[in-house]
């Protein structure tokens, strides 16, 4: 996967994505209890395009009745983009850690696929990020993976010569 991908997928890990799939029914109950929590109502379910009643919507929240599947996706992009929200200025506090920053450990990719003449010794590299973590964050909120692909290269270009071999990676692992 591409770094910024993989900046992405952990940031999401971080703020919860092993929680149980919207298709189950506790899934279902988390995002529709977390997207309608307090004096959100349902704006945030709305602005996800889903056009349901008041009434449908309570009998979703007290179980009575299953969303379609078409709306089971969109409550689980809403419950992600208001999640990714909700922690965008944590995580920018967070890892920005008062300019100390944030140590990102990088697992390259698998060769194994990579004819044998045509591979590189490549070892798990450990870097330290300070000045990219708002815009990192911003993309990452707002679903901008291209943003966050040249943010990543911006990253790696530390590395020095062997930067483009980092370019796309197995896994990336920091502390949130």
């Amino acid at each position: 996967m591409s770094g910024g991908e993989a900046l992405a997928r952990q940031l999401d890990y971080q703020a919860g994505s092993q929680l149980p799939s919207v298709n189950t029914l506790h899934g279902l109950a988390i995002r529709l209890r977390y997207l309608t929590w307090g004096n959100r109502g349902d704006q945030w379910l709305r602005r996800a395009g889903i056009t349901a009643t008041d009434r449908t919507i309570a009998r979703w929240k007290s179980g009575q009745q299953r969303p379609r599947l078409d709306n089971l996706k969109k409550i689980d992009r809403a419950f992600w983009t208001c999640r990714r929200a909700h922690l965008a200025e944590y995580y920018k506090r967070r890892l920005w850690d008062d300019g100390r920053g944030t140590h990102i450990e990088i697992h390259p990719v698998d060769q194994k696929q990579v004819e044998p003449s045509r591979r590189r010794e490549l070892r798990i590299r450990r870097i330290n990020v300070r000045r990219q973590w708002a815009a990192i964050v911003n993309a990452w909120s707002s679903n901008d993976y291209a943003a966050l692909d040249d943010l990543w290269q911006s990253i790696v270009s530390d590395l020095g010569s062997d930067h483009s071999a980092y370019s796309y990676v197995a896994h990336l692992g920091f502390g949130v």
